[in-house]
Parts: C-alpha cells; structure tokens; sequence
C-alpha cells in the first residue's frame, strides 16, 4: 500500500512539473538564432522571425510552426554574402507575409527595404529606397485593410537631420502609393527622431511610436529624452503629432509600442518613464502611457517605482481589460525581464521570469486566447538561442493539442521549405520616382559592382534591343544609349559620371522594363 501511495504521489509530480514545463519550444540550435517578431497567421499558426548564422547577420529566417510550435516550413531570407537587418513582419488576409528591413550590398550603404511573399512563402515583389552617401534604415511595418503594407523609412534624408520619420505605403500588388516624411518645424525644440514602431488605426490611418529629444524652452535649454507619437490620415498625411516631454505633460522617457484597445476608444503605450526629480533623479519606470484619439495623454501608469532600469518595450490586448507585456525593470544587476499581465492602469495581475536574460522578448495573443512569449538568451561564449513559449492566463504552460488541424490553406499545394535571396528588387528615389521591380526571373545584371570607369550590363532581354538609361539620385537621366538587338552583354563608360547610387534601367524594343542599382565610385 504505501508503494502504491509513494507511485501515486511520484506519478502527481511528475505530471505536474511537465505541465508547467510541456509547452516551451527552441529552434535552429546550431545557428545562433536571434528573436526579431512574433505573429499569428490566419491559420491558427505561428509566424517567427530572426537572424541565424553563419555570416551573421547575413542570414534571416522566417519559421512558420503549427499550433503546438511544430516547424511546418522555413523560409532563409539572403544570400551569405549582403547584410540583411530586420525591422517587420506582417500577414494580410490573403496569407500574403510581408518583411521589412534594411538591406546593404557589400561595399554600399544600407536602404530601406520591404518584400512581399504570397501565402506559398514564394517571393512576389521587393523593393528598395537608396539615398546617397549615408546608410538608411527600414524598421517596423504595418498590414492596412486593403492587404496593402506601410513600413517605417528612418534618415532617408541627404541631410541626416531631415526626414528621419518617414513612412511608405504600398499596394498589395506592389505598387507604390507614396511616401511621407515628417520633420516639425524649427520652432519645435526636438531632435534626433526615430520611430520604433507603426499600426493601423480604427480609421485607416497610422500611428507611429518612437522617441526624439525635446527641450522645454520655458524651463530649460537641455534636451531630454521623449516618447514621441506621430498620426496620419490613410493617405498618409500627418493629423497630429505628441511629444510627452513637452509641457504640461513633462513625460520624458521613451515610447516604444503603441496597441489599440478592444473598444477603439484609446491607445495604450510601453514606454520608459524617465524620472528628473530629487527624489528619483535618473531613475525610470516600466510605464503605460494612455492617450486618446486625438492624442490628448490621459496619464501615465507606472508598473513598479522608479528604478536603475525600466522598460516596456512590448505590449498586446489578451482581452477587454487586461494587456500581455514583457518588461524589464530592476537595480543594477538584479534588473528582472518578466513576462506579465496587466490591467489597463498598471496593477500587475500575473508575472512570471520564464528565463533569466537580458533580452528582450516578444509577445502575442493566439487566435484560441493563449498567450506567446518569443524570447532569446545568450551564454558567456556569445551562442544564442531563440524559445518560444505558450501559457494561459496564470502564465503557466498551455496543453499540448492532440486534434488535427489545417494548415496553409490559402496556398494549393504544400509550402516549401527553402532560400530567398534579396535580388531584382525596384528601387524607388526620392519620394516620388518610382520604377517598375524586377521580378526574380527578369534580371538585369551589372557588374563590376561598386565600378568606377565602366561597367556590363546582362540579361537575356537585351536580345531584342532597346534603351539603356542611367538615373541619378533626382530622378535625372545621366546617360541614354540604344542598345542594339543581338546582344547579350553591354558595356558602359561611367568614367564622366560623378560619385553616387544610380538605377541602371533597360527598356527593351518589346516593352520589357528591367533594372538594378549600380554604385559609382570615385
């Protein structure tokens, strides 16, 4: 009898450690993953993206799993060889995925890039916004209601003082609609802008999350940190814009994601809530900022008292009246990431340290009300490692689901698991100079690739003839030559030709347009 109690009692525990432990995944152990974004497809599935080895950051990878975190394919996003840093990740309701970033050619600059894939993982359409002579960056994106896609354009300015805010709007078949960029005037005491972060509105616009720093004239000349808020109209136009430094809010901090909540009434905001009085001088918070549509602050609610660190740099609705963060708050080395939920005035209802890191994590909501936490880890010796976790609403671990679902419906024939690289994409100069992309199959090449005296030209479309034109960075001709049918290679004196980026753009006798970019060196 007291052998079967002893069984009994070992079988309880047994059962009990692994529900709390059943439900955490890892993934690309011998790669080095990091943890870039975490989303939910229309299926039920997972979306997890990030950069791997080797040749980091080289590499990205794109993972779609199953409900139970089961890999169903995996995308590699590169070549080896030109550096990819992400910035977004996004699914319309076609299934179509969209990825937005940065993307450098060795020996080139940095621009600003989004790709679209199809709901088969297969590449449609990319594009890429070069400014010359500094690095650019694409960061956060946004899926709008009519499946079209809005991403965030940081120093895309000759002047990396100008147009350090900017967005784009895009066509789900590819077509470009325009592209904003939004630098207050000099009166306003702010600078050094940058927006982390974009959604979509109630009413079809955008609301993009980020921080500047910002002096208060009346009471100081010294610029201090800010969240930093800015909303447009569909069109992209700018309707208003927060600076939560300013008075008589005097919020100073860092904004850096912003949710809608369920009742389209108000936004909720992770910052860092930046204290600068004598009783907490330097410190900050873990903090929600509320606002209303039209950006009035409502108040600031902070997670724990001011601290050495504090930060909520992610944030979902789980339901009407509580949000799903991952946080960062603490004093010197005892700083704690926590995974917590919260009501919408910052009373902490659960909290949990899944695992002790100072990294930050990702968090979403499932389409059967479970809670994700996507989260990398580091080790003395630099290895990373991704984990994705699934919890209910005490954040303990989810069950492991038994019955069969369908996956990738919205493609007709199994998704493959495979490589993309960044190539043939448009490129778009200036804000309004559009040119049509290139799709994998029509490529135009040029090599050598940064050049200085000359350069050749290839594709299979320059057997029919055309016109090869050279464009610079103000959308103006450089050089125009008829390219004569029967050739297959072409080459270019580009001795004449001053520093910069050029689009190399081939017309052919039959209507064909293809291009690429060349960098001129000097």
């Amino acid at each position: 009898m007291r052998k079967i109690l002893v069984l009994i009692v070992f079988v309880y525990l047994n059962n009990s450690l692994i529900s709390q432990q059943r439900w955490m995944k890892t993934y690309l152990p011998h790669l080095d993953p990091t943890c870039q974004d975490l989303k939910i497809s229309y299926d039920g599935g997972f979306l997890l993206s990030g950069r791997h080895k080797p040749n980091y950051p080289r590499y990205n990878y794109l993972l779609k799993t199953d409900i139970n975190g089961e890999v169903l394919w995996e995308k590699t996003l590169g070549d080896g060889y030109n550096v990819i840093l992400p910035g977004g990740l996004g699914m319309n309701n076609d299934g179509d995925i969209y990825f937005s970033g940065s993307y450098g050619e060795v020996g080139a600059y940095d621009d600003p890039m989004i790709l679209k894939l199809n709901a088969c993982g297969e590449k449609e359409w990319c594009y890429l916004f070069p400014t010359e002579g500094h690095h650019d960056f694409g960061f956060d994106l946004a899926v709008s209601p009519d499946g079209g896609v809005a991403f965030i354009i940081a120093y895309s300015g000759i002047d990396y003082s100008q147009d350090r805010a900017c967005l784009a709007k895009f066509t789900k078949e590819g077509e470009f609609l325009w592209k904003k960029c939004y630098n207050l005037p000099d009166s306003i005491s702010m600078s050094n802008e940058i927006m982390n972060d974009v959604i979509c509105t109630a009413d079809s616009g955008f609301l993009m999350t980020g921080f500047c720093y910002y002096s208060n004239p009346e009471d100081s000349l010294t610029a201090y940190l800010s969240p930093y808020y800015i909303k447009t109209d569909p069109e992209g136009e700018m309707e208003w814009y927060v600076i939560s430094g300013a008075n008589p809010y005097n919020i100073d901090g860092e904004g850096f994601q912003t949710v809608l909540s369920p009742d389209s009434n108000f936004y909720y905001s992770g910052i860092q809530h930046k204290y600068w009085n004598d009783n907490y001088y330097g410190k900050q918070s873990a903090a929600i900022l509320k606002m209303d549509l039209e950006g009035n602050i409502i108040n600031t609610f902070d997670l724990s008292s001011p601290m050495d660190i504090g930060f909520l740099p992610r944030l979902n609705f789980f339901n009407d009246s509580s949000i799903i963060s991952a946080g960062f708050w603490g004093n010197g080395n005892s700083a704690d990431n926590s995974l917590v939920l919260i009501d919408t005035i910052g009373n902490i209802i659960e909290q949990k340290i899944l695992i002790e890191t100072d990294r930050l994590g990702e968090t979403n909501v499932t389409s059967d009300g479970k809670i994700l936490y996507f989260i990398e880890d580091v080790d003395d010796n630099d290895h990373f490692e991704v984990f994705l976790f699934k919890l209910n609403q005490e954040l303990d671990g989810d069950t492991i689901y038994t019955q069969t679902f369908t996956y990738d419906s919205l493609c007709p024939y199994p998704v493959k698991s495979d490589t993309i690289a960044i190539e043939g994409c448009g490129l778009i100069l200036g804000n309004n100079e559009i040119y049509p992309e290139t799709k994998p199959k029509d490529i135009l090449e040029v090599f050598p690739n940064p050049t200085s005296k000359s350069f050749v030209v290839k594709s299979p479309y320059l057997e029919s003839g055309g016109i090869l034109q050279l464009i610079n960075m103000q959308g103006q001709s450089s050089i125009q030559e008829n390219v004569p049918s029967g050739t297959t290679n072409y080459q270019v004196d580009v001795s004449g030709l001053t520093k910069g980026i050029y689009l190399v753009r081939f017309k052919s006798d039959k209507g064909k347009v293809v291009s690429a970019k060349l960098v001129v060196e000097r």
